[in-house]
C-alpha cells in the first residue's frame, strides 16, 4: 500500500512517526506492507542446536565436494557467480 505523507491524516502521520521514531517530510512516501512473523528466532539451547545442525549440514556438503578437485570447485563457483551477475536476457 503506497501512501503520500502529505496525504496522511495528522493522527495517521503522528502513529507512524512514533513507530519509526522521527518525524515525516512532506516529500516523502510510505510502502506499508503487512507480513507474517513465521516463527520466533530461537534462543539459548535451542539456538546452539540449531547452529550445530546447520554446521553439520554444512559438513555434509563439503563432503560431497571431498573428490572435485578445487579448480573444477573454483570454475563451479565462477561460472555460477558469472550466472547470477550477468543472467542471459
Amino acid at each position: 500500500m503506497w501512501h503520500r505523507v502529505k496525504d496522511l491524516s495528522s493522527e495517521q502521520r503522528a502513529a507512524i512517526e512514533n513507530l519509526i521514531g522521527r518525524s515525516l517530510h512532506e516529500d516523502e512516501g510510505l510502502n506499508i506492507q503487512p507480513s507474517r512473523v513465521l516463527k520466533e528466532a530461537p534462543s539459548g539451547e535451542e539456538r546452539s542446536y540449531a547452529y550445530s545442525r546447520y554446521l553439520g549440514h554444512l559438513d555434509q556438503l563439503a563432503r560431497r565436494a571431498n573428490d572435485i578437485p578445487d579448480e573444477e570447485l573454483d570454475a563451479v563457483i565462477d561460472e555460477a557467480c558469472d550466472q547470477v551477475r550477468h543472467p542471459a536476457s
